[in-house]
């Protein structure tokens, strides 16, 4: 386990989540810092370097011991970041307020009222650090008036300036912050869509296709399960760019990959493999199955009669199946069985469906 594990765990976060683990870990951080200064002045107070109240050494023990609880937690749970952080918080809070009414030999006491104005902006939001920063002014004033001896009304006036500022400052900064991320998260899916998608088709690209079904592939090897390839490759369509002109083309191509998607599952993976190919990867699909499937495509296909031109033209489709066997190892192995039986479907007329399998001689793989 290396230092950056030992400090924040082991809590993994999803890509877009970048913000939510720097509050995590500053979470954690903060924690630790307020268990290390707590610490520091009970010690110092036991070796005569501070004058302290007895209330507060007290319940600066039983607050060290509420944090080490609260960074166990967080540490292992950073679901829990808001509850915990508002806990620990509200503690500094109170510790605060203690340290405010008993250690009256400390001046500069008042200032810690300010410090954990921040953390509650960063941690939790702006509804929480107005409810803090609203709570610590009101109890600087109202616990000034008991005090055997007040701060005078300046300076009272001067650290509730410098608490209205710092929590204004941190208002805007987590507002901005916050929508910042959510805009820079959002721009980045776009552009890892844009990287991975085929901008006609909307399917995926030959190299995101080629991704995805790797991971199917490998479950399936993992786990035993039959997995399945389609490639489907519409028939004499030069001719159609020729004859009508290339965005009647991209009407045709628009048209096959709407009839894909609806004829596929949610869990099959689509994509544009080429200028006409198109190719499907069907997990938890033997070759049955997968048969089936390319069949009801090529039908639909042949029935879909895009209007080109204003002309309802017919499209057909010549399509391979392959279905995993023992000896596919890779993405590529299953492909090119499903171009081979694609090209059989080729030779043999076209408009039909092809499995490699049904054509292999006795000791042929």
């Amino acid at each position: 386990m290396n230092a950056q594990e030992l400090l924040f765990g082991t809590a993994s976060f999803p890509a877009g989540s970048e913000y939510r683990q720097f509050q995590h870990r500053f979470g954690l951080v903060l924690i630790l810092v307020s268990i290390l200064v707590t610490a520091a002045f009970i010690l110092a107070e036991l070796h005569g370097l501070a004058v302290l109240h007895q209330a507060y050494l007290r319940s600066g023990i039983v607050y060290c011991a509420l944090n080490i609880l609260a960074y166990w937690k967080l540490r292992k749970n950073p679901d829990h970041l808001e509850v915990i952080a508002a806990i620990c918080i509200t503690a500094s809070l109170l510790l605060e307020a203690v340290a405010f009414m008993t250690n009256t030999e400390d001046e500069m006491r008042v200032i810690w009222f300010a410090l954990s104005i921040p953390a509650a902006y960063l941690l939790i939001g702006t509804g929480f650090g107005v409810a803090l920063t609203a709570a610590s002014m009101l109890f600087i004033i109202v616990g000034n008036s008991s005090l055997a001896a007040p701060y005078s009304p300046s300076a009272i006036v001067t650290i509730i300036v410098a608490i209205l500022y710092i929590s204004a400052a941190f208002f805007a900064f987590s507002a901005k912050s916050v929508s910042f991320h959510h805009a820079l998260v959002q721009a980045n899916n776009k552009l890892a869509e844009l990287a991975s998608t085929d901008p006609l088709t909307t399917l995926f690209n030959a190299r995101a296709f080629s991704s995805m079904c790797e991971h199917i592939l490998q479950k399936s090897l993992r786990d035993g399960a039959p997995c399945a390839m389609v490639f489907v490759d519409l028939d004499h369509f030069k001719a159609i760019n020729d004859t009508y002109g290339h965005e009647a083309g991209d009407t045709v191509l628009h048209a096959v990959a709407q009839c894909l998607k609806a004829a596929s599952r949610g869990s099959d993976v689509i994509g544009r493999i080429g200028g006409e190919e198109f190719s499907l990867m069907l997990a938890d699909t033997d070759r049955a199955g997968a048969l089936r499937l390319a069949e009801k495509i090529r039908e639909e296909i042949e029935a879909l009669m895009p209007c080109v031109c204003g002309i309802n033209l017919r499209v057909t489709a010549s399509i391979g199946v392959a279905g995993l066997r023992p000896e596919h190892k890779s993405v590529n192995d299953i492909q090119n069985k499903a171009d081979q039986a694609m090209y059989l479907a080729k030779r043999n007329g076209r408009n039909m469906v092809v499995c490699i399998e049904d054509h292999l001689h006795p000791g042929q793989s």
